[in-house]
C-alpha cells in the first residue's frame, strides 16, 4: 500500500490540506490527532489526574480506540462510542497536548495507525508520522508557518464555529504546544532529512495541496 505522511505543528492546517490531498488521490485521510483526543476524552470522563502517568496507564488498559471511514469521513471510536463530535474543544487541546507526550499513550495507538496504513492507500497526518509511525513512506512532507499565522488560522476556525475566544489566548497556546511537541522525549516533532518542507505562511490552502501533489511518488 502507498502512503503520504504529513507532519507539522499545531494550527498549520495539516487536517484541511491532508483531506484535500486525499480527496485528489481518491484515498482516505487519517487524522492521528483524533486518536490522541479520544484518549483525552477518556481521561476527562474518568476525571483522572493527567499529570499522574500511573493513572493514565491504568486508564489505557481499560479503553479501546478504533477508526472507521464512513462516506469518506473519519469517525473515531472510544470503547465502541463515536466520540468524533467531542474532540475539537479547548479542553481536548490541552489534555491531549499533555497525554500525547507519554510513551505509553503513543505506543497504545501506533499499531492501529500502521495497521490502517497497511490495509489501504492512505494520507496520514500528525506530529510524528514521518519520523516514527510511517518513517519508511516514500512521500513525506513537513508543513510549517509562523506562530502568528497559525494562531490567526486557529482563531478564525474557532470564531467560525461560534466560539468566544481571544487571539492572544490561542497564540499563547500555540507557543506552549510548540514547546511541548518539540521537546518531548518520545517522538518529538521534527522535520526529517527526507521530508519535503513547505512554509505555508504566505500560501493558500490550494497552493499547499498543489505543492504536495506534484511531489508525490505513486510508483
Amino acid at each position: 500500500m502507498l502512503s503520504v505522511a504529513i507532519d507539522g505543528p499545531a494550527g498549520v492546517g495539516k487536517s484541511t490540506v491532508s483531506k484535500l490531498v486525499a480527496k485528489s488521490l481518491g484515498w482516505h485521510c487519517l487524522d492521528t490527532g483524533a486518536l490522541y483526543r479520544a484518549i483525552a476524552v477518556a481521561c476527562s470522563r474518568a476525571k483522572i489526574d493527567i499529570k499522574d502517568i500511573e493513572q493514565v496507564k491504568n486508564l489505557l488498559s481499560k479503553i479501546k480506540i478504533d477508526v472507521k471511514f464512513l462516506d469518506g469521513v473519519q469517525h473515531t471510536y472510544l470503547n465502541g462510542e463515536d466520540v468524533s463530535p467531542y474532540l475539537r474543544t479547548e479542553e481536548m487541546d490541552m489534555l491531549s497536548s499533555v497525554t500525547s507526550a507519554y510513551r505509553e499513550v503513543r505506543e497504545s495507538i501506533i499499531d492501529l495507525q500502521r495497521e490502517l496504513a497497511r490495509k489501504e492507500n492512505l494520507v496520514v497526518e500528525g506530529r510524528d508520522i514521518t519520523s516514527n509511525v510511517l518513517k519508511d513512506s516514500k512521500n513525506k512532507f513537513f508543513l510549517d508557518a509562523s506562530p502568528e499565522e497559525r494562531a490567526k488560522r486557529r482563531y478564525k476556525e474557532r470564531i467560525d464555529r461560534g466560539e468566544k475566544v481571544e487571539y492572544k489566548e490561542i497564540y499563547d497556546d500555540i507557543i506552549e504546544r510548540d514547546k511541548n511537541d518539540t521537546t518531548r522525549k518520545v517522538a518529538p516533532l521534527v522535520c526529517t532529512k527526507d521530508s519535503i518542507k513547505i512554509d505555508t505562511t504566505n500560501l493558500t490552502i490550494n497552493e499547499v495541496v498543489e505543492e504536495i501533489l506534484k511531489n508525490i511518488k505513486l510508483d
